[in-house]
């Protein structure tokens, strides 16, 4: 059968697309009702038809326009649509509005004439919109809508809205069409337009994606795309469906793609209109469900929704509209930061997903151990917003300010996802190199780590069973791409933004490092112990990441002097090491003499004329006199070469030549601190022990300004010699008392005066030589001033009485007396609350100058109380599942992750078959750690051989290895796995001694007690270790007699309690001898024992006084409560009969 040819061909000629040419309809003013009904007639004649929609069309066009009067010209198309309106009689749902317009449609869809479909759906689009904006014609649109809804009609829309795509002049006015009928008298045919979604929302999803090519200008923007006229009829029906309608809507996986899709290219109008309607209609909708919202917002949806950060506004966009930037930033912000709008989700902070419950967290433990659990999430952390987890590494918070504020906003709303995005984003590298690049994620690394931690780490309503994994929380404190190597080149960099910037973050990370420990030591916690040694965990995972004091002091160095900002800073920076991190800053030596003089210096020679230059040299300097309070080895009372006054009288020459108005509240805390410690002065119940010397001072200088410089070196020369030998002028003291009719043996009144105004006495003589007048005639000024000021403070002003007629014989002027009481105190500005002179001192016998004594404590400290703050755990606590878990971990593992410690832990277990199997696996990780690549194999191999000899000379099958033993192995094994360890070097030289370890003698003990320490100030971190050990391995009254076993320098626990009664021991310290001494009263006999080989009454007497005399805060007062509480005790649990009969006494007082 041959190829029909079609009609019109020509044989023998090519075969050519027709040329399809479109002629410019006609119209014609419209006048009369009739005249629009016989132009809108049904016709077969294209061409009419065309030319009577067309007419109608400019009509409503003139009818929308704005300014002018058309009441004529509506009642003109309201007479129109009256006489073609259906007759009432007719069935409701087969009346037909506009039955030739209609007819007109279906002859043009019949006859395939494009121009003519699209003349009827714009003239009908045209007419529903105007019968919008007027009430009395409303019921005509309603009809006009349902007539749509018919089934011919639906039909004719549906091939409307299915032409080929480049019929965009058909499907843009049938779009239109929808949108209005959708949205006529509030969406009241919306529901039924939905209904017919087969028809109405036909290749919806393709009719979006339908441009223009190239940007809309002004005259493509009165004639929008496809797409625009798609996403608005969207929108529309958005905004009038009900929320179930709405909910299916919005699951169209097509349609919803489809509309974000080319976001970048959609005009600002359209956008604007887009954000709004998405923002109220759908994500802030209470009623439409959260599933339909987490259907919709995606991962898809919000990495493109994001694009529009960067969209351009273009020329001809409406200024008067807000940005699309900002519109589409808080439309985010919302979306993903509040619960309800569907993209975020419930959480447990810094608890990974699938440790929703208490019940889970001790199961893990049991299965994985408490190190593994600690370090389990290094590499992944589950989370359960997974959206937020693939859509967050899509942002580029480094380039756009935008874009980094909504990270930090997820960040703080689901703190799980703080890890993950690090975790995830390791490609990114900050390595320190000054560009835009880095300064922009160097900003955003600087907020995430200013964020708080959550409350309870993330718990519902308080702490969980178990701490969090501190792999996890060690990234939100400091985030994975600031380790160790870069922040240390941060610091060295020559660009000085860049080293602010590594200083600044290593603050705010040590802030929240404080923050974390303190929560960990929350006393709500029911398993303390385990919180503890998470706290330990944390604490050192922080310090391998962070940098070492050495390089923060060596940044400190560098940083010139007019950089008041970078020093504040970096003073802070170290100041924060010392308070918060000990164990780092005590490492190295550090003599912050020098900057605080230069500190002194810079703010006495010339004060800053800016008051926020002031304010921040004022903060380094309190910065730097922190750390040298913290600093065991500040010379307070020392000279050089350098140094002109010591540190403490410069210091106090810096605050007595303060200007007025200027508070120096924590040079005062330092410098009250220092003189009480030294015993220079008294602490007065009224007033501070230096005010009556700065006072003198301060009143000699309003009167005498020139002559103080000859003042400040003999005050340093005082203050040094009664800081070095206060015994000799003690002495001096006693023998003034016994002069003026006083006893040697009043202790209160030896206590109660200041030992300067006779170390003062013994220099004078030496003023008086020199020849020097002019400074001879100062302290005539100066200390009869002082001395009046000293009893007016309630010292024995009959001793100062004294005092002054000896240093009168070397004034000029001979004789002087002391000011009197009511001037002094007017000075002193403590008139009234001072005590009264005459009340306070025997003026006849000079005795009796003070008799407060020590202070009274508030209330005595109840055992439940003591018991909390000394009490200690059992950290020997056997773990018989470590002779399974550890076979099958890596060397690292037994070793970082406490596998090694467990094992060695288990050498104390009461069972004998415990200890034996113990010992065999010992040896067999031993070997296992010998053929190892660990770093530090050899000395752990060492440890755990000479442990395991030590252990075969005793009789585990009838005995334990004594734990001071066990708790020593336990605690090297943490010091020989960081060679950096403060007590790494002395750890090995033990180790190498002998094969054997003396069963009798308490390992390190002498090493750590009586040598020097290895290199800096590490003396206090490692007594601070010894001590832990030693409390660890004080458990049994066979380990108590190694303690208080006659030794050739005395008794270890002898030697502690006189190591706490140093000057120079800290709180901590003390505490942690305190916990000693409470763990060797719940021994039987321990407190027996103290009492009559260690005199511990009488000490804990003293350490009370100690306290109460020189006590300036809360935590003072806390500690002489600690030792009353202690000292009840240590009477209730002796065998008072045998100390009775030890006191040569049969009743205790």
């Amino acid at each position: 059968m041959g190829i029909r040819q079609s009609h019109g061909d020509i044989p023998g000629e090519p075969r050519k697309r027709p040329r399809i040419v479109h002629e410019a309809p006609t119209s014609e003013e419209i006048h009369t009702a009739r005249q629009l009904g016989q132009l809108l007639a049904a016709r077969q004649d294209p061409k009419g038809a065309r030319h009577g929609l067309q007419s109608f069309k400019v009509f409503l066009d003139e009818l929308l326009a704005q300014g002018e009067d058309h009441s004529d010209r509506f009642r003109l198309l309201k007479d129109y649509l009256e006489s073609t309106a259906p007759s009432p009689n007719e069935d409701e749902e087969n009346r037909v509005y506009l039955r030739d317009i209609m007819q007109t449609w279906d002859f043009a869809s019949r006859t395939s004439n494009d121009n003519l479909l699209s003349s009827v759906v714009v003239a009908l689009a045209l007419l529903l919109k105007l019968l919008s904006q007027k009430l009395e014609m409303v019921a005509f649109g309603l009809g006009i809508c349902r007539t749509l809804l018919q089934k011919r009609q639906l039909e004719l829309i549906a091939r409307n809205l299915s032409a080929d795509k480049g019929k965009a002049f058909i499907i843009s006015p049938t779009l239109r069409l929808l949108k209005e009928a959708i949205s006529f008298d509030g969406g009241a045919v919306a529901k039924p337009i939905f209904r017919a979604r087969a028809s109405t929302l036909k290749s919806l999803a393709r009719n979006m994606g339908i441009v223009h090519m190239g940007e809309e200008d002004e005259v493509a923007a009165k004639r929008p795309s496809p797409r625009t006229n798609a996403i608005l009829f969207f929108l529309s029906a958005l905004k009038y469906l009900h929320p179930e309608a709405k909910k299916e809507l919005l699951s169209q996986r097509d349609v919803v793609s489809a509309l974000t899709r080319d976001l970048k290219q959609d005009p600002h109008y359209l956008l604007v209109e887009l954000l709004t309607t998405l923002r109220d209609q759908v994500i802030l909708d209470d009623k439409l469900p959260r599933e339909a919202k987490s259907h919709f917002l995606d991962v898809g949806t919000l990495v493109r929704l994001s694009s529009l950060y960067y969209y351009r506004q273009g020329a001809s966009s409406d200024a008067s509209l807000p940005s699309i930037p900002d519109m589409v930033h808080n439309f985010l912000l919302s979306a993903c930061t509040i619960p309800s709008c569907g993209v975020l989700r419930s959480d447990s902070g810094f608890y990974p997903r699938g440790t929703d419950a208490d019940i889970t967290l001790p199961a893990a433990v049991a299965e994985l151990g408490i190190q593994a659990w600690m370090g389990q999430f290094k590499n992944e952390v589950p989370v359960r917003n997974y959206v937020l987890s693939n859509f967050l590494p899509n942002l580029r918070p480094w380039s756009n300010i935008k874009q980094s504020e909504l990270v930090i906003a997820i960040f703080k709303a689901a703190p799980e996802l703080f890890a993950d995005f690090f975790i995830k984003n390791k490609s990114f590298t900050f390595d320190p190199k000054l560009s835009t690049t880095w300064i922009g994620y160097g900003a955003f690394l600087f907020n995430a780590v200013m964020l708080p931690i959550p409350e309870f780490f993330g718990g519902k309503s308080g702490f969980r069973k178990l701490p969090p994994p501190t792999s996890i929380v060690v990234d939100n404190v400091l985030p994975l791409p600031l380790d160790q190597k870069v922040l240390i080149r941060c610091l060295a960099y020559k660009s000085k933004l860049v080293s602010f910037f590594a200083t600044r973050i290593l603050v705010l990370a040590i802030q929240k490092l404080d923050s974390a420990v303190k929560m960990y030591h929350d006393a709500s916690h029911i398993n303390r112990t385990l919180w503890a040694e998470a706290a330990r965990s944390l604490v050192d995972e922080f310090r391998q990441r962070s940098p070492g004091i050495k390089d923060m002091i060596n940044a400190y160095r560098a940083i010139p002097e007019e950089d008041i900002l970078h020093r504040e800073a970096g003073s802070l920076l170290l100041r924060l090491c010392y308070e918060v991190l000990p164990q780092v800053a005590l490492i190295a030596k550090f003599d912050v003499s020098p900057f605080l003089e230069k500190a002194l210096g810079r703010l006495s020679q010339s004060r800053p004329d800016d008051p926020r230059d002031l304010a921040l040299s004022l903060k380094e300097l309190e910065n730097l006199l922190a750390i040298a309070w913290y600093s065991p080895g500040m010379r307070w009372f020392s000279t050089s070469d350098s140094l002109a006054l010591s540190p403490f009288t410069s210091l106090l020459k810096f605050y007595t030549e303060a200007p007025h108005g200027v508070e120096l509240p924590k040079v005062r805390e330092v410098l009250d601190s220092v003189a009480n410690d030294r015993q220079l002065v008294v602490v007065y119940a009224s007033c501070s022990g230096l005010l009556p010397l700065v006072r003198s001072v301060q009143s000699l200088q309003k009167s005498h300004p020139k002559l103080l410089v000859d003042l400040w070196p003999f005050l340093d020369n005082c203050l040094m010699r009664c800081a070095s030998a206060p015994v000799k002028y003690l002495s001096l003291m006693l023998n003034m008392l016994q002069e003026v009719g006083g006893t040697s043996d009043h202790s209160s009144n030896v206590s109660a005066t200041s030992l300067i105004p006779f170390a003062a006495l013994e220099q004078l003589p030496f003023v008086a030589k020199s020849g020097d007048s002019g400074a001879l005639q100062l302290l005539e000024k100066f200390l009869p001033m002082f001395l009046g000021l000293l009893a007016a403070a309630g010292e024995n002003k009959t001793l100062l009485e004294a005092v002054l007629q000896k240093m009168s014989t070397h004034f000029t002027k001979g004789a002087s007396k002391l000011p009197s009481s009511k001037s002094s105190r007017a000075l002193l500005g403590e008139d009234d609350s001072l005590p009264k002179t005459e009340g306070t001192v025997n003026e006849t016998t000079g005795a009796g100058a003070n008799k407060r004594g020590p202070k009274e404590t508030d209330s005595d400290m109840t055992d439940e109380e003591l018991m909390q703050t000394l009490d200690s755990p059992d950290s020997l606590v056997a773990d018989n599942s470590a002779l399974m878990k550890w076979s099958s971990k890596t060397v690292d593992e037994l070793v970082d992750e406490g596998y090694a410690v467990s094992l060695i832990g288990l050498l104390v277990s009461e069972h004998a078959s415990i200890r034996k199997e113990a010992l065999t696996n010992i040896l067999k990780m031993a070997a296992r750690i010998k053929q190892s690549e660990y770093e530090e194999k050899e000395q752990i191999w060492l440890l755990l051989s000479e442990l395991a000899e030590t252990a075969k000379g005793v009789r585990l099958e009838q005995e334990a290895l004594p734990s001071p033993v066990v708790a020593f192995a336990s605690h090297a094994v943490r010091m020989l796995k960081d060679p950096l360890s403060v007590l790494y070097p002395k750890i090995n030289v033990f180790l190498t001694r002998a094969p054997v370890w003396t069963l009798d003698e308490l390992p390190l003990v002498e090493e750590v007690l009586a040598e020097e320490p290895g290199s800096g100030d590490s003396y206090y971190p490692q007594l601070s270790w010894l001590l832990s050990y030693l409390l660890a391995g004080l458990r049994t009254e066979q380990d108590l007699e190694l303690f208080h076993k006659k030794r050739a320098k005395g008794p270890v626990l002898e030697r502690l309690l006189i190591l706490a009664s140093t000057s120079y021991m800290r709180l901590p310290l003390r505490l942690q001898i305190l916990k000693l001494v409470y763990r060797v009263t719940k021994i039987k006999g321990g407190s027996t024992i103290l009492t009559t080989r260690c005199g511990i009454l009488t000490w804990l007497d003293m350490q009370q006084m100690s306290v109460a005399f020189t006590s300036s805060s809360a935590g003072d007062e806390n500690e002489a409560r600690i030792y009353v509480a202690l000292k009840k005790r240590v009477l209730e649990t002796c065998d008072q009969g045998r100390v009775a009969e030890w006191r040569k006494d049969k009743v205790i007082d």
